[in-house]
């Protein structure tokens, strides 16, 4: 082989190859070589030293010093201290500092109060049971009423005011006599053509005294409405009957017409099939029919709208007789002027010489 043709082999990639193995397999054999001409150095381990001295065995000793008793200063007072006493024979004593005074203590120690202790009432959220007057009558008492003014379902707060036909009686005591106010504030019953009140009613006396009630308006038929004796099938059923009054006798046939009109319109309209199914054809034919069904459909809607809101109402003349179905227990005592507790002397007088 020429040396050209060795230089060559040495520039490509298997003759790099062949030159790096050559360089590293001659620095492993000179490692070995130097590895093995090495010798490591010795380390002599030198034993620590112990406590002992010169070997001799340790012997334990005891030493025994005579105590001094201890005695505390007395307090200290205008007159001068006593010397103090000089120590035994055989004792040591070693002072570093001046004897320091103890703090004085008095004889007598001012009491130390005990501290505040907080309890919460385990009674607190627990409703105390009410005391009840004499003048009282149990749950479930059935007033009967008459209206004295006109009950009209057009207003959502339309009043019901009323007068007690008859005295309210328990255990031999005038509860409520006739004559007495009620008032409440009718809803509008449109399923059954009646109208409902709310449960809260106010009781007013003639002498000017209230009490809040909690009852529920139940409707009073007679058997015979000529001399009002005995009493109907629909006796005691919930709320006032009534007549009711249409404010509009042709809403019904315009909601009609109109609706027929735009179902008309909706069939006149031409269609077209898509894979979405028929849809109206953009045709300048379709739009009259297109306008006219929604107008007419609007129209429909707020006819609609008018019948259920102002459609027809429920009217309960004056002179009506009904029920009040009490809720709660009704305590004379409850009762006070103005609505509120009664504050004054003469109120108080006056109240008891009105009351049973």
């Amino acid at each position: 082989m020429k040396p050209r043709d060795f230089l060559n082999f040495l520039k490509t990639k298997s003759g790099k190859l062949v030159v790096f193995g050559a360089v590293f397999a001659g620095g492993l054999i000179i490692f070995s070589v130097l590895r093995q001409h090495h010798t490591p150095t010795e380390v002599a381990a030198t034993p620590l030293a112990t406590n002992s001295v010169s070997g001799k065995p340790e012997v334990v000793q005891t030493v025994l010093r005579p105590m001094q008793v201890f005695n505390p200063p007395p307090p200290k007072t205008n007159q001068p201290s006593p010397p103090p006493q000089r120590p035994t024979s055989g004792s040591t004593t070693f002072t570093n500092s001046s004897p320091q005074p103890l703090p004085v203590v008095p004889s007598r120690q001012p009491e130390s109060l005990t501290p505040i202790s907080l309890f919460a009432d385990s009674t607190a959220g627990i409703p105390r049971p009410k005391k009840l007057s004499a003048a009282y009558a149990p749950f479930g008492r059935m007033i009967p009423c008459e209206t004295v003014i006109t009950v009209d379902s057009s207003s959502m707060q339309t009043p019901i005011v009323g007068l007690v036909t008859e005295n309210i009686f328990y255990g031999g005591r005038l509860i409520i006599p006739a004559g007495t106010e009620v008032h409440g504030t009718a809803q509008t019953d449109r399923q059954r053509e009646r109208i409902a009140g709310n449960t809260s009613w106010t009781l007013v006396w003639q002498d000017g005294e209230e009490m809040q009630l909690k009852a529920i308006a139940l409707d009073r038929e007679f058997d015979n409405n000529t001399n009002q004796s005995g009493w109907a099938i629909t006796d005691g059923s919930a709320g006032l009957r009534g007549e009711i009054i249409k404010s509009d006798n042709l809403a019904d046939i315009k909601l009609f017409a109109a609706t027929f009109l735009s179902g008309a319109a909706n069939a006149l309209t031409e269609k077209q099939q898509t894979v979405f199914g028929p849809i109206n054809s953009p045709t300048l034919n379709n739009a009259p029919f297109a306008g006219a069904q929604a107008v007419l459909q609007t129209y429909a809607q707020q006819i609609y709208d008018s019948i259920q809101k102002n459609g027809f109402y429920v009217r309960v003349p004056s002179g009506k007789q009904f029920y009040l179905y009490v809720l709660q227990t009704i305590d004379r005592a409850d009762a006070s002027f103005g609505g509120v507790g009664i504050t004054s002397e003469t109120d108080d007088q006056s109240a008891t010489t009105s009351k049973p």
